[in-house]
């Protein structure tokens, strides 16, 4: 293997054991005392409790942390590995940033505007603001 051959690695990655994660939403849903999970798939890397995290839904990113994670079949799991499905749950993100629909007479989530988001690595472009065009 060359020099030349070697990837230079980005340090604003923020990179687990396993490399940058991303996992892939299929539904959203509340439980009631434990609050919004995100459930989907593992793209690739791990993702562990307290990680620094950012949800990209369309051009939108919002940074938050993982909170807590649920697989069925396993109690408390520490992470979930790529190729693995379970739920997410996001500390730092709150109903009003989400994608919200009227249901009923009432603002609820949009799950379906939801579907196809993903949680991934948190990136340092993530933290910085956009450039205003004065």
């Amino acid at each position: 293997m060359g020099l030349f051959s070697r990837k230079p690695e980005t340090a604003a990655v923020n990179v687990g054991p396993a490399g940058p994660f991303v996992f892939r939403i299929d539904d959203v849903f509340t439980i009631t005392g434990k609050g919004r999970m995100f459930t989907g798939t593992v793209e690739s890397g791990r993702v562990d409790a307290g990680t620094p995290a950012s949800l990209v839904i369309g051009d939108r990113v919002l940074t938050a942390q993982i909170g807590r994670l649920e697989v069925r079949g396993r109690r408390k799991p520490v992470a979930l590995n790529a190729g693995e499905s379970g739920a997410i749950g996001l500390d730092g993100v709150v109903t009003d940033d989400l994608p919200l629909t009227v249901y009923g007479g009432q603002m609820i989530v949009d799950t379906a505007a939801l579907k196809g988001a993903l949680i991934r690595s948190r990136l340092e472009s993530d933290f910085t603001p956009p450039t205003r065009g004065d």
